[in-house]
């Protein structure tokens, strides 16, 4: 057994049994603002942002959480929003929050980031929003986001890190998780996907990306 699918289970686990109990109240009405300043209204903004470039195509939205910002998503969104998450309790809970809400053009499954669902060229936006910095194989992740994102597509990505990678030898910080490294660190990556960083804002702990497929 490896350790991805290990460490995968584990955080899929924690989260699912989060994700009807404290993850919104706590984790994005507060450590998010917390580590991220109005992070939450930026993170809108690229909601505003996927929408104008989508125009009424399909976008995806991964790791979907709760759906706390998926749903607001797709009332600014007139074609369908597919969520995609490891923790099945956060792909149900964002399927009941878009109950609530009456968003019927929003889905949510469970699944792999790794290994998406999903044929190449499959969307013309991708939203990664505060989920890279747990999931394991940061660079696994990006290269599947990236094969489902259509040329001349736009990938919006927002991170929270703590980074520590700079007090370390050069060599040794890709070895890190995620959230020990820093946004640039993770912006590199995209770079290395084959996508060119376009933006790049930062607020407190968090850092905002868009990049695009060329």
């Amino acid at each position: 057994m490896t350790e991805r699918p290990r460490a995968q289970r584990a955080i899929g686990a924690v989260y699912s049994w989060a994700a009807d109990r404290f993850y919104e109240p706590v984790v994005i009405r507060g450590t998010f603002r917390l580590l991220g300043g109005d992070l939450n209204a930026l993170v809108m903004d690229s909601s505003r942002r996927a929408a104008l470039v989508a125009q009424g195509r399909p976008i995806l939205d991964v790791p979907v959480g709760t759906g706390f910002f998926a749903t607001e998503t797709a009332r600014l969104h007139d074609g369908l929003l597919v969520g995609v998450d490891y923790a099945w309790g956060m792909a149900l809970e964002t399927m009941n929050a878009a109950q609530r809400a009456g968003t019927a053009e929003l889905v949510a499954v469970q699944g792999d980031v790794h290994r998406l669902p999903f044929a190449d060229a499959s969307f013309p936006v991708v939203l990664c929003t505060n989920g890279l910095q747990v999931i394991p194989d940061l660079r696994g992740a990006i290269l599947d986001l990236a094969r489902v994102l259509e040329r001349g597509g736009t990938m919006l990505v927002s991170v929270i890190t703590a980074p520590l990678d700079a007090l370390l030898p050069r060599s040794a910080r890709p070895r890190l998780p995620t959230m020990l490294r820093s946004g640039r660190a993770v912006a590199g990556e995209l770079q290395a996907a084959g996508l060119v960083v376009t933006a790049y804002r930062s607020r407190r702990l968090a850092s905002l990306m868009e990049a695009v497929k060329p």
